[in-house]
């Protein structure tokens, strides 16, 4: 009788971890985005802080979520029929979480700024922001194609799932 393999195979680590980053680098590109609709300044000021707090949480877990998709691609590019999607997957990861983090820097740097630079840096903000989402998206439907189109990360019990039986 087949084993079932542990849920905290160091494959598996990526795809419990990948969940924050999504949903704090989301709500900041959101909050970001809303912000120059709003002329309460306690609404701006919310959706401020909002943004700050949610990226700086989001960058930080990413980029733990990065190390932990280094870890998995090692394992799950031998398991997979189209390596190029996991590839895809890895470069977009990187290429949206550097943007997220520039975001941020760049955000935290508005307190340091002069204020003839913040006219051209508060747009940028929003455009890296924005771009970050589209990466963000992009990088979570090839994950998503990973998982539910070639099996990355999943186990695929017996046909007669005998394993389950005790």
């Amino acid at each position: 009788m087949a084993e079932i393999p542990s849920i905290w195979r160091e494959e598996l680590w990526h795809s419990f971890l990948v969940h924050l980053p999504i949903v704090t680098l989301l709500l900041a590109s959101i909050a970001a985005l809303l912000k120059p609709f709003f002329s309460n300044d306690g609404h701006k000021l919310f959706l401020g802080q909002t943004t700050i707090v949610m990226l700086f949480i989001g960058v930080l877990s990413g980029w733990i979520t990065i190390y932990t998709g280094e870890l998995a691609y090692d394992i799950e590019v031998r398991k997979i029929c189209d390596p190029e999607v996991l590839q895809e997957h890895q470069w977009w990861g990187y290429a949206s979480l550097i943007t997220y983090s520039v975001a941020l820097a760049l955000i935290i740097g508005f307190r340091f700024m002069p204020k003839r630079f913040l006219s051209l840096a508060r747009p940028f903000s929003l455009l890296l922001l924005a771009a970050g989402l589209f990466g963000l998206c992009y990088t979570g439907h090839l994950g998503a194609s990973l998982v539910y189109q070639q099996g990355a990360g999943t186990y695929q019990p017996s046909p007669d799932c005998s394993e389950f039986v005790k």
